[in-house]
């Protein structure tokens, strides 16, 4: 019996969303990608399941709205707001880095979130030492930390996890 048969077929749809929809923002929505994308889809969600059978988290369906609502929205401000800065003739940027705690304790959280945070506007993910997360950002002058607690409750929404709010 393999895992594909013994996985939930709603953590089965979730992993296919979120794959397609990884492929359609890489391929930049092109229909003529799908050709290669089905097949790249229907692998790696196989992949994902045979792969994640022993921690794999649980996904909820409302969160996973949420996530995709968020980060379709961020993705559009985000490379609104790297556009307009870069391309003005005043460079608008003061280049830096700031450390986030981390609130998230799971590992396949911590790795959505590290991926996502070039979403957000002017940021990148640059390190993670520990419970920190170093950030690059844009610009200095402004503060990422409620767009990055913004993500990371998504991302515990998705995946039915409790954030770590007490650090000792």
């Amino acid at each position: 019996m393999t895992l594909l048969t013994t996985a939930n077929t709603t953590d089965i749809l979730v992993r296919v969303i979120l794959i397609a929809g990884l492929w359609w923002v890489i391929t930049e929505g092109r229909v003529d990608a799908w050709l290669v994308g089905l097949p790249a889809v229907a692998l790696a969600t196989l992949a994902s399941v045979n792969l994640s059978a022993h921690a794999s988290p649980r996904v909820s369906l409302v969160g996973l709205l949420g996530f995709v609502f968020l980060f379709l929205r961020k993705s559009i401000s985000g490379g609104i707001d790297v556009a307009r800065r870069t391309l003005t003739p005043k460079l608008n940027i003061q280049p830096g880095f700031r450390r986030f705690r981390l609130n998230l304790d799971d590992p396949a959280g911590r790795v959505l979130l590290i991926d996502c945070i070039s979403l957000l506007p002017g940021t990148l993910a640059a390190n993670l030492d520990a419970d920190y997360l170093e950030v690059h950002m844009l610009d200095s002058r402004e503060d990422p930390e409620p767009d990055l607690q913004r993500l990371e409750q998504a991302i515990a929404r998705l995946f039915r996890l409790r954030l770590a709010t007490d650090h000792a």
